[in-house]
């Protein structure tokens, strides 16, 4: 039976520009193609919100495209604040998403318990 609900977790770091730019065009297909699709940012991952939400950035209107539709659904707690932009995050309008119990981590496992296929970028 196909998955009908994905995870895409964003962990590229700033020199894997088309991971990240790959991860918000899966997202979005999937999503217009009627499948449940969440989207995270995780480890270096964290740190696009920040750049994608730059108005000069050469992606920033697919990000506010991606994030019209709601399929952004946070980044790690715990890597935004190894990171040190939890504040960034906020701005740009991605909340902080952690489990306590896995440190302030993205609850991996209970999105895989919810039948959420995931794939990472």
């Amino acid at each position: 039976m196909p998955a009908n609900k994905y995870v895409l977790i964003i962990q590229a770091n700033q020199q894997d520009v088309g991971k990240a730019v790959h991860g918000l065009l899966y997202g979005q297909e999937l999503h217009e193609a009627g499948f449940e699709v969440d989207i995270l940012f995780d480890g270096m991952g964290t740190q696009w919100p920040q750049e994608f939400g730059r108005a000069d950035h050469p992606f920033h209107a697919l990000y506010k495209q991606v994030m019209r539709l709601g399929i952004i659904k946070g980044g790690c707690q715990a890597c935004s604040g190894f990171f040190g932009v939890e504040n960034e995050m906020q701005e740009a309008g991605v909340a902080l998403a952690g489990s306590e119990k896995s440190g302030g981590h993205i609850p991996f496992a209970q999105y895989v318990a919810d039948g959420f296929l995931p794939i990472v970028l």
